[in-house]
């Protein structure tokens, strides 16, 4: 063989093995690069919480130290229209990018109700409104979430579930009237639906001030006296009743989860006469 030949041969498989080494420098490359991706990208997020209706205001149920009230008592009615409130835990991990919220009733099909940003998963609840668009009343109705993590993984919560009344209609006092504390006597219409029904009144910033439960009989009258805490300390300011039905349904902490809240009604206090 020609000296040329050999210097030709030599620089061929040089060529060769640089490229066959930078071949498989680059494989090796990828392949942890690619083990560290699928390490973080498979990542799937702790399964989200949805509070199941834990009590109603009046109860004598504590969360956490506190009594329970309307804005810590997990899926509810709510009094501004036939809509349910939905609750969940804290959710804290950073990579969260947004939440299905899916919601069936006993005749309407599963569907996705909406999908919440991750400022909207921050506040812990969502009214859902929409669903008075489908006759509501009558039909227990159940939600469940689908948390996603910004890499499209996902865990799905619990489902909870509350079995929407018609919502009683109040009567007396009217909405914005003046009356002393001594007149006070709350009046409704009877519901075709309800077991028994609660009397709430609280103060201008929605703090409980009093209740009383009323379980109908025949031919009652839907009516029920003011019996609570001195109301002079409210004179010539304003309180706030309404009326929650209740009906049959009942879980395994022997609490009602099918109900209503009536629309609330203010009664401008002033000084007896």
């Amino acid at each position: 063989m020609k000296p040329l030949d050999n210097i030709k041969l030599f620089t061929c498989n040089t060529i060769c093995l640089i490229v066959a080494a930078a071949i498989l420098l680059s494989l090796i490359l990828i392949g942890c690069s690619g083990k560290e991706v699928l390490s973080s990208d498979k990542r799937i997020p702790d399964n989200p919480v949805f509070i199941p209706h834990l009590g109603d205001t009046g109860d004598d149920i504590s969360v956490q130290g506190e009594k329970i009230n309307d804005s810590n008592n997990g899926i509810d009615t709510v009094p501004d229209g036939d809509w349910i409130r939905i609750q969940w835990q804290r959710i804290d991990d950073p990579d969260i990018d947004h939440m299905k919220i899916y919601r069936y009733g006993d005749y309407a099909p599963l569907m996705v109700v909406d999908s919440l940003s991750r400022s909207q998963i921050k506040s812990q609840e969502f009214l859902d409104k929409q669903i008075q668009q489908l006759n509501p009343v009558g039909q227990k109705w159940s939600y469940y979430g689908e948390l996603y993590l910004t890499n499209g993984y996902y865990s799905t919560s619990d489902t909870v579930s509350y079995h929407l009344l018609e919502k009683p209609f109040l009567t007396a006092p009217q909405n914005n009237v003046y009356a002393s504390p001594d007149e006070l006597e709350f009046k409704w219409l009877r519901t075709e639906d309800a077991l028994h029904y609660r009397v709430l009144v609280f103060n201008a910033d929605y703090e409980y001030i009093w209740h009383k439960d009323f379980y109908p009989i025949e031919d009652s009258d839907y009516k029920i006296l003011y019996s609570g805490p001195d109301l002079t300390p409210y004179t010539d300011q304003k309180i706030i009743w309404r009326v929650d039905s209740f009906g049959s349904l009942i879980n395994q902490d022997n609490i009602t989860i099918s109900g209503a809240e009536s629309q609330e009604n203010i009664i401008n206090l002033i000084a007896d006469p």
